[in-house]
């Protein structure tokens, strides 16, 4: 397993260690309107390139020269990348592939126990969310929100029931409040860096009123929602207390 199996840190410096989100930066008046927005399999990426260099490296105080996959991958040919702007700049963004690509499986199958999933589900409906960035000054709920709603509204569209991500320790909070759970141990790559892996159930009705996710609005069957729970829960013995 190496670093490229795992979304980038796309909040360090935005939230602390603790998960505690510091005074944000007053948002600037520019006088455009924020727009979400697919960018389909295949179409140029635009400023995303930009934001997740800025976000992964720049921020950091690091060069991406040595680390170009990162900002951009194969993969992301095959993706549908859900970003936020304001006017033409990019300012959230994230990345989602079902596992029914052979090379999605190959490249995240083991992180995430796929093959668990590929007993009971087609792998159509599982997706993984990788490469989330979002813009220093633009961490605010409202930005992070319409990434998120619209995400969801792309896997409802695609018949998604699961939707995984991995993440560092930090962001925990983040993603637990829009409601992804814990469904197995953390996963520790070679280099030490422990990564939660966690699941968020479509239409968990349940999960996503206890943790009074901007989500919930958006949920159309929780009777699928809570039968994917029970089976999420019965499946992944390791973390179902937390589930």
């Amino acid at each position: 397993m190496n670093d490229n199996l795992v979304p980038i840190p796309a909040l360090t410096g935005g939230y602390d260690l603790a998960g505690r989100e510091p005074p944000r930066v007053p948002r600037p008046s520019r006088g455009e309107p924020l727009r979400v927005r697919r960018i389909q399999p295949g179409e140029p990426l635009g400023d995303v390139q930009r934001l997740r260099r800025e976000v992964y490296f720049q921020e950091q105080g690091s060069n991406d020269k040595q680390h170009s996959r990162r900002v951009s991958d194969g993969l992301d040919a095959s993706g549908t990348i859900v970003v936020v702007e304001e006017g033409r700049k990019a300012v959230a963004t994230l990345r989602l592939h079902d596992f029914g690509s052979p090379a999605v499986q190959v490249e995240y199958g083991s992180l995430f126990q796929i093959d668990r999933f590929a007993r009971s589900w087609p792998l159509e409906r599982v997706a993984v969310c990788t490469r989330f960035a979002v813009q220093a000054e633009r961490r605010a709920k409202d930005v992070v929100d319409a990434l998120v709603e619209e995400t969801y509204r792309h896997a409802h569209e695609h018949g998604i029931q699961f939707g995984l991500i991995a993440c560092e320790p930090f962001l925990y909070s983040v993603f637990e409040h829009y409601g992804f759970r814990e469904y197995l141990p953390p996963a520790v790559l070679p280099s030490g860096l422990a990564l939660l892996r966690m699941g968020l159930v479509v239409d968990d009705a349940t999960i996503l009123r206890e943790c009074e996710s901007p989500l919930l609005p958006l949920v159309r069957n929780p009777v699928a929602g809570s039968s994917a729970h029970g089976w999420l829960m019965r499946t992944f013995p390791e973390k179902s207390s937390a589930i």
